[in-house]
Formats: C-alpha cells, structure tokens, sequence
C-alpha cells in the first residue's frame, strides 16, 4: 500500500469519527418515526448489498454495504428518545 493510499484510509476514518460524534445533536432534533424508518433503510440497504458484492463480487456493492452499516449504525439507539409513558398506579 502506497502513502496516499494510508493517508487517505486515516482521513476516511478520522472523518467517520467526526461526523459520528456530532450527528447525534442533529439526529436526536428528528421525529422517532423518522429515525426508525431511516435506520431500516439503511439496515435493508447494508444487508441487500452485502449480498449483491457476495453474489456479484463487484466493489460498488462493497461501498454500498459499508455506507448502509455507517448510517444504520449513526441512528441506531436514536429511536427511544421518545417520551415514555407514564402509568397510572
């Protein structure tokens, strides 16, 4: 692997890293329902492509699988800020 292959694999993976840390200011203003639907998009898309680079062993399918995992995993645990429920005793 060449020097710019590295440098441009670490700012790939330094820039995941910032734009995972402060998406979370912009996905907790969303509707839950959104947020839900959004994250299985992203589940349905990861899963369909990773099939589709298995089967056709084409690199845009490889793209596709981890744009799909990177998404499904930034809105992940962002569909329980809903409010709960308050019970009556």
């Amino acid at each position: 692997m060449s020097v710019l292959g590295l440098f441009i694999i670490l700012g790939v993976f330094i820039a995941l890293i910032i734009v995972y840390r402060n998406a979370g200011r912009f996905i907790k203003k969303l509707p839950p329902k959104t947020v839900k639907t959004v994250n299985w998009i992203a589940f349905t898309e990861a899963a369909l492509s990773g099939v589709a680079w298995f089967i056709f062993n084409d690199v845009i399918f490889m793209f596709l699988c981890f744009a799909g995992v990177v998404v499904y995993f930034l809105f992940y645990d962002y569909d329980k800020t809903e409010e709960p429920e308050h019970k009556s005793v």
